[in-house]
């Protein structure tokens, strides 16, 4: 704490008062993260019993489509990443443009979603993100177009928690996060995700 001295009148008679000021850095972090989940929790609330619905459309970038070896032999892998998102698709074998959506539904591995936005939440300064109790699943996701350079899918499931992190606090290499920098809300809620958008293969 430091101690300030301020002048000022009141009626043409000169006052001098001290108050405590703390120092820039010694910001009450906790409390903030306190505001960020209780207006998270309220967030929770309204969404209802349909959850979180989105539905997308996308025209300018999509997804990125890459080869590469796993455990299993070659994948192919599709990535979309935007401010909000990142959904990643996974297929066993070398797909191509051309694959036949029978082959494409026949061939589909697992949907990881690490990033979805939640629209009518803000939070300044916080990353906030709904999280799956697995990092990929197969089950509740259907490929339902792929060509022309487009493909559109659909995924319906259910989150556990909701989670938020607050970036700018940095944590020192092999040291527990602060419990003020994070938080999160175990609350189970439907996700109903329809997200079409454009390809490219690398």
């Amino acid at each position: 704490m430091t101690m300030r001295l301020s002048i000022f009148t009141i009626g043409g008679a000169l006052l001098l008062a001290t108050c405590l000021t703390a120092p820039a850095g010694e910001t009450d972090k906790k409390s903030t993260s306190r505001v960020a989940k209780t207006t998270s929790a309220k967030w929770l609330d309204q969404l209802g019993g349909k959850g979180l619905v989105l539905d997308k459309v996308i025209n300018k970038g999509g997804f990125t489509v890459t080869h590469a070896d796993s455990a299993l032999g070659r994948i192919t892998k599709f990535t979309f990443q935007q401010p909000g998102w990142w959904v990643s698709l996974t297929f066993h074998g070398e797909l191509t443009a051309k694959t036949p959506l029978k082959t494409l539904k026949k061939k589909f591995w697992h949907v990881a979603l690490d990033r979805l936005p939640t629209p009518g939440l803000k939070l300044l300064g916080w990353e906030v993100r709904p999280q799956t109790p697995t990092s990929s699943f197969k089950k509740g996701v259907e490929i339902l177009t792929y060509g022309n350079g487009k493909i559109k899918l659909r995924v319906r499931t259910k989150f556990f928690a909701l989670y938020g992190r607050n970036p700018s606090v940095l944590v020192p290499a092999d040291a527990p996060a602060p419990p003020s920098s994070s938080f999160q809300i175990r609350k189970e809620f439907p996700l109903d995700l329809t997200l079409e958008a454009p390809f490219a293969f690398k």
